[in-house]
């Protein structure tokens, strides 16, 4: 398990999302989050490539589930956040937070 020392933009988003869902999810409705929060494209395949780094990180916990019920249905694998990922995205909030301070009058120009 290799520890990250910051989250990249998706990575930080995906966590969020999870959060969002209150539970667990998998790849697509996450990528659909994101997608509607934020207006950006985010494709399930990325998606899901950046949620198993973040298992492999210890920052998520994934089960597989059952089979999809339609002919040649496959299992989805569904994610979890971490305590450890949420002690992340504290630390990751306040120093934007505390690089964002001061500015708000500036940029609302």
């Amino acid at each position: 398990m290799s520890k990250p020392k910051t989250l990249g933009r998706l990575e930080e988003k995906l966590l969020l999302a999870l959060l969002h869902v209150g539970g667990e999810s998998y790849a697509v409705p996450l990528a659909e989050l994101v997608e509607h929060r934020t207006g950006r494209e985010v494709s399930p395949a990325s998606s899901y490539i950046v949620l198993r780094r973040l298992e492999r990180a210890g920052l998520l916990e994934s089960r597989v589930g059952d089979p999809r019920p339609e002919p040649g249905g496959r299992a989805r694998r569904y994610f979890a956040i971490t305590p450890r990922a949420e002690a992340m995205l504290r630390t990751v909030r306040q120093e934007s937070l505390s690089m964002w301070r001061g500015l708000e009058s500036r940029l609302e120009k």
